[in-house]
């Protein structure tokens, strides 16, 4: 395979593709008999981007549920409308929404219950995730039918609907079939995503199992539970084991000699952690444990949604990574300007200055909860709010590379370079173009493994 004019870096280049790699970079090469002539005409030829964080099954459900949080809804009254529109097109079957936020603020008074969706909702089973997603609203009908499929419901959740941190339950109660990703994996290939990196933390070797069945043709890290280890002989080069998945939270924080002997017997396995840190209290257990149990290369904090100049410093020290979601200081910032005070805005989902410390940095989605468009992201990290920004906002190049960095390792660049694997994205734009307004990059063609997977 032979293209014809494309835009390496700013230099107009033909590249050969053979099987696998790339094996020509030059001026005005020439067609070999029999060979596949593609004429990019100048489009830029990036590397394909691998999407750090995301939870695959969560998003692939999000397709066909709706949107019941801002921007496509600001208020009670749209959202009960919205509510009952989608309603009419699936009677009495189970409405799922998604991405919800209190309208007057995160506190737990401003929260729907089951009575407000029993009063405002349609009359069929509804179940409404929190854009967090740690909490799913159920109406009576919902709950009914939660406790035929035989989740234990008790009288709190019984009173206001509200269930916390009990995603595992949830969807082991209303889903008996592995969630169809074809839809999802078709729109990650048109956005030029290769691979991705599933992040959930209760993955055990038969999601491993199951992804590997079901993902094809996408490149997939999957971190999750210690015993994800014992899928160890499964890997391939399309499909491996990550990280072990750290997640806790503010009110459920395990003592540091605990957490510490999770990170030692992550790294006995040879495998890093990977912390969910969105609070200081979070991150600042997590740089502990991580200290007490010897720091791996390999280890990395997930979000850093809030890292203090002390922090900062601290993960520098550690010499370990961050994983984190530029895309969220633009789609929440109107929550933030309402919820955060303004002496932490500083500290926010940073960028530039972990890169300026020479901490290595990648960027995810976190989708459902965030859009699984990278080219949303890469514009938001070069185009922060200006209250937020402070010098955290990066150049187009250093955005691009949050999502061209290994997926176990992003401490190393993914390059097109003569040998390496043809896993690429070929633009529309040229790279000028391109980084001028990345949110209205077009994808031309994605390659895996020297294989056209997706084209426009």
């Amino acid at each position: 395979m032979l293209f014809k004019k494309v835009d390496l870096e700013n230099r107009v280049q033909d590249i050969r593709i053979r099987g696998k790699r790339i094996t020509d970079i030059a001026l005005d090469l020439i067609a070999e008999e029999g060979e596949e002539v593609i004429y990019a005409n100048g489009g830029a030829l990036l590397p394909g981007l691998h999407d750090h964080h995301i939870h695959i099954n969560a998003t692939a459900a999000s397709l066909n549920s709706l949107s019941c949080g801002p921007p496509e809804v600001s208020s009670e009254q749209e959202l009960a409308d919205a509510l009952h529109k989608s309603a009419t097109h699936q009677p009495q079957q189970w409405l799922r929404g998604v991405g919800y936020y209190p309208f007057k603020g995160n506190e737990e008074s401003n929260i729907i219950d089951r009575d407000w969706l029993d009063k405002n909702g349609p009359d069929c089973p509804i179940r409404i995730q929190h854009r967090s997603g740690r909490l799913w609203v159920f109406n009576t009908k919902g709950l009914d039918a939660l406790g035929k499929a035989g989740v234990s419901l008790d009288d709190n959740i019984l009173n206001k609907g509200h269930i916390y941190d009990a995603d595992a339950s949830v969807h082991e109660g209303l889903m008996s079939d592995p969630q169809n990703l074809s839809d999802l994996i078709n729109l990650l290939l048109s956005y030029g995503i290769t691979g991705v990196t599933e992040v959930t933390p209760r993955n055990a070797p038969e999601d491993f199992l199951n992804y590997q069945k079901h993902s094809a043709p996408l490149r997939m890290t999957i971190m999750g539970r210690p015993s994800l280890c014992d899928a160890k002989d499964k890997s391939t080069d399309r499909v491996s084991i990550g990280h072990v998945k750290l997640h806790y939270h503010d009110h459920d924080l395990p003592s540091l000699e605990t957490l510490t002997q999770e990170i030692q017997e992550a790294h006995a396995q040879g495998r890093g952690v990977a912390s969910h840190c969105v609070t200081h209290a979070e991150l600042m257990l997590t740089l502990a444990a991580i200290e007490a149990a010897g720091p791996s290369k390999k280890d990395r904090i997930e979000h850093a949604a809030i890292v203090t100049q002390d922090a900062l410093d601290w993960i520098k020290q550690l010499n370990i990574g961050v994983v984190t979601q530029p895309n969220f200081i633009v789609a929440r910032e109107q929550a933030y300007r309402q919820d955060i005070d303004k002496d932490m805005h500083p500290n926010l989902w940073r960028l530039g200055s972990f890169q300026k410390k020479g901490i290595p940095l990648a960027a995810g989605s976190d989708a459902p909860f965030g859009s699984f468009n990278p080219w949303q992201a890469i514009h938001a990290a070069i185009h922060r709010p200006v209250i937020f920004d402070d010098g955290e906002a990066l150049s187009p190049e250093k955005a691009l590379r949050l999502y061209t960095t290994e997926a176990t390792d992003m401490r190393i660049q993914r390059n097109i370079k003569i040998g390496s694997v043809a896993d690429l994205c070929l633009m529309h734009q040229s790279r000028n173009a391109l980084f001028k307004n990345p949110i209205k990059a077009k994808v031309h063609m994605t390659l895996i493994d020297g294989k056209i997977v997706y084209k426009s």
